[in-house]
Formats: C-alpha cells, sequence, structure tokens
C-alpha cells in the first residue's frame, strides 16, 4: 500500500512536490501525475512538505489522512513584531495563585508536533503536571534527590549548590518549581537520530508558545538535572526504562508584567567568505 496518495482531479501535474520530497519519494514525469517511486516511497517521512507545497491540495498521507490547514497569510506577523515578541520573552519565575485550564495546556503542547525534528521522527513525548499540588509532589521528590547527593557529598552537590536548595525548601521556600501551577516534562528514548536535540527545540516552542496566550514559563534546570540521575524520578514521571528527560518547564500566568526589554551584547559572529 502506498504511503500516499494524490488525487488525479485536482493535480496540477507541475511536479512541485516531488521537486519538494527531501527523500526522493515522488517520481515525476514531465506532463503526468506524480506517484510513489518504486524503490524510495518507503523512505517516506511523513514530514509534509509536499502538502505543504502543494497549490490544489491534492496529495493525502496514508498515516496522518487529516485535512491540511490552509495558511492564512492575514496572519503572518512582521519583523518588527516578531523581534518584539521573541526579545520580550522572559523566564517567569513568579506566578499567580490561578491553575491553567488543561485545555490551553493542550492546545500549546500540539503546536510541539511542529518543531524541528530529525528525520521527522519526533519521539518527544511529555508528562504534564496540571495542579499545584502535584507540582508540589514532584518538587519534593526533587528535594529528596537533592538530600540523598548532599549526605553523601557528592560532586554535583557542590557543582550545583544542593545543600541550599534543600535548606530553603525546609524553610518553606519552593526554589525547583516556584510554586507553579503547572509543569510540563518532555522526555523520550535514547536511542535514536537526535532524540536529546528533538525534545529540546519542542520544549523550546512549548515555551514560545505559552507566552503567546499569556502564560509565562521558566526551564526547570533542577528537575532535569535530578531525572538524570534518579531512576525513581523518572520512574514517578512515566519515563520508560529506555527513556531520558529532554526538558522541563514550569507554567503559570505571570504574577507581574514586563514592560521592557532589557539590553544585550552583540552577538559573537565570525563570517565566513
Amino acid at each position: 500500500m502506498p504511503l500516499f496518495t494524490i488525487d488525479p482531479n485536482k493535480c496540477n501535474r507541475d511536479g512541485l512536490c516531488a521537486a519538494e520530497c527531501p527523500v526522493g519519494c515522488i517520481e515525476f514525469i514531465e506532463g503526468e501525475l506524480p506517484g510513489p517511486h518504486e524503490k524510495k516511497q518507503s523512505y517516506c517521512l511523513n514530514c509534509g512538505h509536499c502538502v505543504a507545497v502543494c497549490p490544489s491540495d491534492a496529495i493525502t498521507l496514508e498515516r496522518l489522512p487529516a485535512k491540511s490547514v490552509r495558511l492564512d497569510r492575514s496572519l503572518n506577523i512582521s519583523w518588527e513584531q516578531a523581534e518584539q515578541y521573541l526579545k520580550g520573552r522572559r523566564s517567569v519565575r513568579f506566578f499567580k495563585d490561578e491553575p491553567v485550564p488543561e485545555v490551553v495546556l493542550a492546545r500549546i503542547l500540539a503546536v510541539t508536533e511542529y518543531a524541528p525534528s530529525g528525520h521527522n521522527a519526533r519521539p518527544t513525548r511529555w508528562s504534564v503536571a496540571t495542579s499545584r499540588d502535584k507540582v508540589a509532589e514532584l518538587a519534593g521528590a526533587v528535594v529528596n534527590w537533592m538530600r540523598f547527593e548532599v549526605d553523601r557529598e557528592s560532586p554535583v552537590a557542590a557543582r550545583l549548590h544542593l545543600a541550599g536548595i534543600v535548606r530553603a525548601w525546609d524553610n518553606g521556600l519552593d526554589l525547583v518549581c516556584r510554586n507553579a501551577p503547572a509543569l510540563a516534562v518532555a522526555y523520550g528514548p535514547e536511542a535514536g537520530v537526535t532524540p536529546r536535540e528533538d525534545g529540546i527545540i519542542a520544549v523550546t516552542y512549548l515555551d514560545l508558545a505559552a507566552n503567546a496566550v499569556g502564560l509565562g514559563g521558566c526551564w526547570c534546570g533542577y528537575l532535569m538535572a535530578a531525572a538524570a540521575h534518579d531512576s525513581g524520578l523518572r520512574s514517578v514521571l512515566g519515563v520508560p526504562d529506555d527513556g531520558a528527560v529532554y526538558g522541563a518547564i514550569m507554567l503559570g500566568k505571570p504574577a507581574r508584567r514586563y514592560r521592557a526589554i532589557p539590553p544585550r551584547p552583540e552577538p559573537d559572529i565570525q563570517w565566513l567568505y
């Protein structure tokens, strides 16, 4: 069974799909209907480039049979808007005491499926806490790992200043998850094309998408460190034995409004000629 079909009644026979396919799995002869390449069709990545470039909606991917959505050019943003949006994004560590609706989290998580991924493998999976109590429970599990590292005076305890984080927790201050009302943890397989990079990019997409719906986010580095060392925490998060955590981000309504873009140094660039 072919991995994609082309509607002969819609196809313009322009060959754009074959020219765009990154792995050459579409065969095209001038003036004829494109079709699956006899040998290369199995290479199909389901990336959707052929669907995206086709001007007549003639292509259907069998693994993803849902209809494509046409781009609305009226929603295009200007460079000035994009520049301010990206420069204005902040790491939010103080949140309002408001829950984040699950429907909102689901919507922004859906955007991460469009993040760049090696070979379009999209291996990233998510564990999401949607209440402050659950986030606090996970923060407590991280602190338990920290206590273990502090007690045995491990190098990681010294490097990450874990003793101070534990003392703050014991005094009622959560420096792990910052009392966030929601937390999203990205994990994936240890083996694969680029699972670590895919997870990092997916969390970055989530971070930017969250800002667009009025949420603030901050990467949860202590949880990521704990998950790298503590199999018990990975189990609590639902990460399989052959998996690893590649990113984690706290989410919630920012407690404060940011009104300015702070300065940054110019990028360090080496131009190659």
